[in-house]
């Protein structure tokens, strides 16, 4: 069926769409709670865009999402993750209508969804910190997310694609990106000659920590329990790899590493209290470990008040990104200097099959792109 035929299923006597075809879930899950089906759109408010989404993508969080951790996991300043809901936080393509407001955009442009959007009007948004603003409703989260043909949203939550950057990577590039840079650039301060040590670097914002942090001239080191994801990492960004089966071992390969000083910076974004510890032992006296694993860590850190005092440690959260951290995320994207690697394609229909992909192919590097259209 050609792509124009498959449109006037879903158009209305203006030609312009009310309806999509899209993946929503009504319940938590297995993958089979994904459904694949016509749903109406919302309407297209004076400040909309309808955007044609050419390149979705999955997550860990949309896994998260469908199985159930909404039920127990609940972010300050936020409203609840309703049900039924519609998963996707990252999105590319072109617009298909324009509301009679919008400034911003035109019929034809090439956009790209903000990840981390934020409320101008909030206090956190005043006080520097848009990430942790509240009275906003994240795509994919608390709002309709990026599995579907179209989607509306306000003109404020699209960026246009820079010229000669593919849809792919625009899709792919804001979240972790934007995330990254805030922990390398802002949370952690690493400098040029620093050594990062990040525990699940073959994970989206595992990579793009550990490419961000080699662009600023740190020392990049991976940790993993895999000896196939070893090799696959040694192929990216990542400058050593330390595999974990024996922690005693790892612990001294660290150190022997590091010339027996330590790394300045480790980032974990395992939440295992294991690796956690190695990554204390791993730092330099006065190191920062940032824990960006909040969702799935333990309750507790595994770490001493005395560590804490003889070793002057630091310990830093991380919640999203800012807006500066977007704009760095997009203008490194347009100037070349980073990609995401991607491990596998499906179509949107085929939704289940990606989820159950996800989960079975924990060794391989590389995020997983969906095509609405194919």
């Amino acid at each position: 069926m050609t792509e124009s035929r498959r449109e006037l299923s879903v158009t209305d006597i203006r030609g312009v769409p009310n309806t999509t075809m899209a993946v929503r879930v009504f319940e938590h899950g297995g993958p089979e709670t994904l459904v694949y089906g016509e749903y109406e759109l919302d309407d297209l408010g004076p400040r909309d865009v309808l955007v044609k989404v050419l390149v979705a993508s999955v997550s860990g969080w949309d896994i998260k999402y469908r199985a159930g951790l909404p039920r127990v996991y609940a972010i300050p300043g936020r409203s609840p993750f309703p049900l039924p809901q519609q998963l996707g936080r990252e999105a590319a393509g072109t617009v298909a209508a324009v509301g009679q407001e919008v400034s911003q955009f035109k019929i034809g442009d090439r956009v790209m969804a903000v990840t981390h959007p934020e409320n101008p009007y909030s206090r956190e948004t005043a006080r520097g910190l848009g990430n942790l603003s509240t009275g906003i409703a994240i795509p994919g989260h608390q709002a309709p997310g990026s599995y579907a043909q179209y989607v509306v949203r306000d003109q404020t939550l699209w960026l246009p694609v820079p010229e000669g950057v593919e849809l792919e990577q625009a899709a792919l590039t804001l979240w972790p990106f934007s995330t990254a840079h805030r922990v390398v650039a802002d949370r952690l301060g690493v400098r040029l000659g620093d050594t990062v040590i990040v525990a699940g670097a073959s994970g989206g914002m595992g990579l793009a920590t550990v490419a961000l942090a080699r662009l600023m001239g740190a020392r990049t080191i991976a940790v993993t329990r895999s000896a196939t994801k070893a090799a696959a990492l040694r192929d990216t960004y990542v400058d050593e790899v330390v595999v974990v089966s024996d922690h005693e071992a790892a612990s001294a390969e660290l150190l022997e590493l590091t010339d027996g000083y330590g790394a300045e910076h480790a980032v974990d974004y395992t939440g295992d209290p294991d690796v956690l510890r190695l990554l204390v032992g791993g730092l330099a006296l006065g190191g920062r470990l940032l824990v960006a694993a909040g969702e799935q860590a333990s309750q507790s850190l595994p770490i001493g008040i005395r560590q804490f005092v003889s070793l002057e440690l630091t310990v830093l959260g991380i919640r999203g990104a800012r807006a500066n951290d977007t704009r760095v995320a997009r203008d490194l994207l347009a100037a070349g200097r980073i990609h995401t690697p991607v491990a596998a394609k499906f179509a949107l229909r085929e939704i289940a099959q990606a989820h159950v992909w996800f989960e079975e192919n924990r060794d391989v590097i590389g995020r997983i792109v969906l095509d609405p259209w194919a």
